[in-house]
């Protein structure tokens, strides 16, 4: 338990310390988020409010390494600060040019799926055959060929990473979101970084509650996503991540069916993609839409973890 309370708090700390830093900072510079001119209406008055908050998750993620008592820990903190570091970048360019789009998507991509090829390459060295890959529900296992492995475990990083980046579009719905799915991959892969940011993420929320006072901006949801991810590798929880990450699957693919219905019909599925865009333009408020999205996760998370035990329980 110990092991467990000490990055959280840690993490907890370090984000009631760093964010309203970048608060005070962004607002002394006259800083902040361009709202897309394509969005909802209603999000005009978000114009200018301060973003970077994903810096304290990074923060947090570094003050987990102190905790660890392994090298995969490492591992996962070069994962998770790699994507961070991409998302900053991406937010100092929005910030520092005024407008809202920062760097290109082919760039962010191209960078997730560097990063998430150094990491699994790493990760790898050492350990099994080059040959096979052991992927275990529980204590229930299945060897997967190289290959599938790595093509699996790189379109988890980049995907979840994504993922989250476009769930990241209504007050504290990314963060809130994710703390299910993180805290039971944390206990899965006993990573002190996944508590280090769990616990930030939690402290984030008080912030990043509506009406948002900080956004966490690419630096933040593409650290969590890549960090969901990796620790679902390393618990050897690959194949249950779309389960308990369900909520984020599902805003991945409504923009893939949006995209795709207007491509192919020249008609929309949804008035507006991500999903809880729909629902915003539907009538329903953010706390609404929050406490929707924020039950599923729950329920999810939990079904992973029944589905997880009927196989044979943790690893």
């Amino acid at each position: 338990m110990t092991s467990t309370i000490w990055p959280f708090g840690a993490g907890f700390i370090a984000c009631a310390i760093v964010v309203p830093y970048l608060i005070q900072w962004q607002r002394g510079r006259h800083l902040g988020q361009q709202i897309y001119e394509d969005g909802p209406k209603s999000h005009a008055v978000k114009q200018g409010t301060p973003t970077l908050g994903g810096l304290a998750f990074i923060a947090a993620a570094a003050l987990g390494l102190i905790f660890t008592g392994g090298a995969n820990d490492t591992k996962l903190f070069v994962l998770a600060a790699g994507a961070g570091a991409i998302g900053a970048a991406d937010d100092f360019i929005i910030l520092f040019r005024r407008r809202a789009l920062g760097l290109k998507a082919r760039w962010k991509f191209a960078l997730l799926a560097l990063l998430a090829t150094l990491y699994l390459s790493w990760l790898q060295s050492g350990s099994s055959p080059l040959g096979y890959r052991e992927v275990w529900f529980g204590t229930t296992g299945l060897v997967l060929p190289a290959w599938l492995w790595w093509v699996l475990s790189l379109s988890a990083i980049v995907g979840a990473a994504n993922a989250v980046n476009l769930t990241d579009g209504v007050d504290g719905l990314a963060t809130g979101t994710a703390l299910a799915p993180m805290l039971v991959l944390a206990l899965t892969s006993l990573s002190s970084v996944s508590f280090a940011v769990l616990g930030a993420c939690t402290a984030f929320l008080w912030f990043n509650r509506h009406p948002a006072k900080i956004f966490m901006g690419d630096a933040g949801s593409l650290l969590i996503g890549a960090l969901l991810a990796g620790a679902a590798i390393q618990g050897r929880w690959l194949l249950l991540l779309p389960l308990a990450g369900v909520v984020f699957v599902i805003e991945a693919l409504s923009v893939i069916a949006q995209v795709l219905s207007f491509k192919l019909t020249g008609k929309r599925i949804f008035k507006m993609s991500p999903l809880h865009h729909h629902f915003e333009l539907s009538g329903w408020s953010e706390g609404r839409i929050m406490a929707a999205f924020v039950t599923v996760s729950v329920v999810a998370t939990i079904a992973t973890l029944a589905f997880a035990a009927a196989l044979g329980g943790f690893a």
